[in-house]
């Protein structure tokens, strides 16, 4: 069975030519997606239990965090179902997508797009 984060993973490669990164947390489940010019994270994969996110019901649920600019448009998203304040971030700019099919693949990809773009290096100020 292919998972959203499956298409996510494919979907990133092919547009960025990145591949997920897995962090050592000996007791965490996370991935990312790094700019490889500065090292930025531009998405966040966290897998914990639903409780954890806030959510009804108990096991497992994976969600992946982006970085939005508009803060009116953040705002406007955290209201929709599949949506939570950024994680593990409360900063106003990170959101997060529950990856349970609530949200389109389509729009996720979308945030992501965005998220790449308001991360990436300001010109001249390359690492």
């Amino acid at each position: 069975m292919v998972t959203i984060r499956d298409q996510l993973d494919r979907y990133v490669e092919e547009k960025y030519r990145i591949d997920p990164e897995l962090l050592p947390f000996s007791h965490e489940n996370y991935a990312i997606y790094r700019h490889k010019d500065t090292g930025r994270w531009f998405a966040v994969f966290i897998v914990k239990d639903r409780q954890v996110f806030g959510l009804p019901g108990s096991g497992d649920t994976e969600i992946v965090s982006f970085k939005i600019k508009d803060p009116v448009l953040t705002d406007l998203l955290a209201q929709q179902p599949g949506y939570l304040r950024g994680y593990p971030s409360s900063k106003w700019n990170w959101l997060s997508a529950v990856l349970d099919g609530t949200i389109p693949f389509e729009d996720i990809c979308r945030w992501i797009n965005m998220s790449y773009e308001a991360t990436k290096a300001k010109p001249g100020n390359k690492k």
